[in-house]
């Protein structure tokens, strides 16, 4: 991974730069409404495509690899009203060899109460403890677009390379 420290900006993030490896394919599945990487970065490729679950994986790698991605509202949809229907979406994903649920909210806001929802916040809590240690997914915060992107890169592009090339 290349990173830019020539920020002059003090406290901010570096410049995001990535290099992919050759054959790199970004899969987004077709039912990703509000799907990451509208702005492209320079040398990622990606593809829309149908996948079995999850929003994103690696062409050659979607029955291995994927990232479920939620924002707040439909976090908190799918714990509750939408739990049946999340639950087999899970059951499919805890087979993969990596899998993770990206959340775009902060852990914090996410055990807030929330005006639009009827969930308690001990009951967000102890469904994102459940999902973890009984399907084994990890729940990952973060308080951005960018960062997720970022964090979703290196996640895919270190999986890549270490079952492509070894």
């Amino acid at each position: 991974m290349k990173i830019k420290l020539n920020d002059p900006k003090i406290g901010t993030q570096p410049k995001f730069e990535h290099s992919f490896p050759d054959g790199f394919v970004l899969v987004i599945d077709t039912r990703e409404n509000d799907a990451l990487f509208k702005r492209p970065l320079k040398g990622l490729v990606t593809v829309r495509n149908t996948l079995a679950t999850g929003d994103y994986s690696i062409r050659g790698f979607e029955n291995g690899i994927a990232v479920e991605r939620k924002n707040l509202s439909d976090l908190l949809s799918s714990l509750g009203g939408n739990r049946d229907r999340f639950k087999r979406e899970l059951e499919k994903l805890k087979e993969y060899e990596r899998k993770w649920i990206f959340v775009e909210a902060t852990h914090q806001e996410a055990l807030s109460y929330q005006e639009y929802s009827l969930m308690h916040p001990n009951a967000v809590r102890q469904s994102i403890v459940s999902i973890e240690i009984r399907l084994g997914i990890p729940f990952y915060f973060q308080p951005d677009r960018r960062q997720m992107e970022r964090h979703l890169i290196d996640l895919f592009v270190n999986y890549y390379k270490v079952n492509r090339e070894g």
